[in-house]
């Protein structure tokens, strides 16, 4: 992006860096006319939105060298690396590729559900059955390897349905006496033993129920300008506000260990996008949420083998709706856009990326970019840096040219439809929260064992694992002395008052040390 920078004609950067915003759509057509004349602006684009240079999205061959590392390992006995290289490979695995005559992804899935049930962690390899299940139900092996660890978790029915399914599945005969012993041994162990289904759907789950019972008012104060208020008294520690966000976005430091949906650090069995290579997730329910159901054909549970009795098939039907979420007729699929498998969302600024997002659920929600897609926020882009005012119309340009190459057709970019984005990429500038999560130096402490120093060492370190867009969070101005305290589970913002709150006083939070993207007037700094 230098590059272009740098070949731009000084009387169009000087009538950019000197624009206000009443100037932006004459700005954004002329530099937009500019750009279409000019190879190189094409030449990135393409680099960026082009299909023969996508290189997020799926590839077989890498994905089945990587499956060969993992079986390597596995053979070894180094089941941790294992679950590593399968993990790998289905990030990078064709949804519906063939490998031996099996659905590579399932295959996949159930080689890391050995590794996992290797290390014990039952729970987790029980899942990746299942998702081996819902692509290929009659894959025997996944059978076989569910119903051995329902077996182990005490899940006894469940187990012997599973392990009578694989039963019948299983084309071998050395392969049915494996699972008659199998089947027999779990039979033998259960005897006289109630049975107990562990839960293990893996979906993000929030255990807060509480409320806010107050109204929060807009006002506007001369130096500040909108902030928010109560018309009542607010004790200590009273829970003021909750949002979700109106769109978010993972920073690129943390893809590969947090979840890109809900924020959440990664379990061991990552979930991957199923169309493209870039984001990976904690459950399918995020998966879902993020990405939109991926349209493919799975076989109904009655049409795997015809000798199945009818109560296995029911059984066999409940396995395969496991972990599926209900998304609403209007949900946004923040993701889905974006995946294609090029390298726009991976090469762009996040705040860039997440303009998008909020572009593209402003088409979402009107069906139409022929409205305002500029949020109902401040900015500042009158007093923003020459330098900051040409690199914004130049990413608004980019970006627009990446989605129509890439996701729309339809989408024409214009000086207007430009100079929107600008100010929206302004807003973001100004508006946008760090989604921060606790992380416990102590959490790879392992059981029984203690710190040095004892428990008084412990620390917890603040991540910022991505920045979001909170329409009514973003009204709560900055005070070095605040009065509420903004926090986040999952997606959801939480602020909580300090102290005691008189009523009609502004609340107000910590942006904590940064550089303001606001005139900062503060007698305590």
């Amino acid at each position: 992006m230098e590059k272009l920078k740098s070949i731009i004609p000084d009387r169009i950067k000087r009538t950019i860096e000197e624009s206000g915003p009443e100037d932006l759509p004459s700005t954004c057509s002329t530099l937009l006319h500019w750009c279409l004349q000019t190879p190189l602006f094409h030449k990135i684009l393409g680099e960026l939105a082009g299909s023969d240079t996508a290189l997020c999205g799926k590839n077989m061959e890498a994905a089945l060298d990587f499956k060969r590392q993992g079986n390597s390992f596995f053979t070894k006995g180094d089941y941790a690396s294992a679950l590593h290289f399968y993990s790998k490979a289905l990030r990078l695995a064709p949804i519906d590729a063939q490998d031996m005559e099996k659905n590579l992804v399932a295959t996949l899935y159930v080689n890391r559900a050995s590794s996992l049930y290797k290390m014990d962690r039952l729970v987790e390899c029980l899942r990746d059955c299942n998702r081996a299940i819902v692509i290929s139900p009659s894959y025997a092996k996944a059978w076989y390897r569910r119903g051995v660890a329902n077996a182990a978790l005490g899940n006894n029915h469940h187990a012997t349905c599973d392990l009578k399914i694989s039963g019948i599945l299983e084309p071998s005969p050395s392969g049915k006496g494996h699972v008659e012993r199998e089947l027999k041994e779990t039979r033998d162990k259960c005897r006289n033993k109630s049975s107990s289904v562990v839960h293990q759907d893996g979906r993000s789950q929030s255990c807060i129920d509480e409320k806010p019972k107050m109204k929060l008012n807009i006002v506007h104060t001369p130096t500040k300008g909108r902030g928010l208020t109560t018309e009542v008294d607010i004790p200590e520690a009273t829970l003021v506000h909750t949002e979700q966000p109106y769109a978010m976005i993972i920073l690129k430091r943390f893809r590969d260990t947090y979840c890109h949906y809900c924020f959440k650090e990664l379990p061991v069995d990552v979930n991957p996008c199923p169309s493209c290579s870039i984001p990976v997730y904690c459950s399918q329910d995020c998966q879902l949420r993020a990405g939109g159901m991926f349209e493919r054909n799975i076989p109904k549970s009655n049409s795997i083998h015809k000798s199945i009795p009818d109560e296995l098939q029911k059984h066999i039907a409940e396995v395969i709706v496991t972990d599926r979420c209900k998304l609403d007729d209007n949900h946004f699929a923040e993701h889905r856009h974006e995946c294609k498998g090029v390298n726009w969302p991976a090469v762009l600024p996040p705040d860039i990326v997440l303009a998008g997002r909020i572009l593209c659920k402003a088409k979402h929600l009107a069906d139409s970019f022929e409205h305002q897609i500029a949020l109902d926020l401040a900015h500042n882009y009158a007093q923003t840096t020459p330098e900051d005012k040409l690199e914004f119309h130049i990413y608004a340009i980019v970006l627009l040219s990446c989605l129509q190459q890439s996701h729309d057709p339809k989408i024409q970019p214009d000086g207007v439809l430009i100079a929107q984005l600008v100010i929206l990429i302004s807003q973001i500038k100004v508006n946008s929260m760090a989604v921060v999560h606790m992380k416990s130096t102590d959490i790879n402490v392992a059981p029984g064992e203690s710190r040095a120093g004892g428990p008084s060492s412990s620390t917890l370190e603040q991540i910022r694992v991505g920045q979001a867009i909170y329409l009514s969070g973003s009204l709560f101005n900055h005070s070095c002395q605040p009065n509420v305290h903004a926090y986040f589970i999952s997606r959801t913002l939480f602020v909580r008052s300090t102290k005691f709150v008189a009523a009609g006083c502004t609340l107000e939070i910590s942006y904590g040390p940064q550089v303001y993207d606001f005139i900062h007037i503060c007698l305590c700094c």
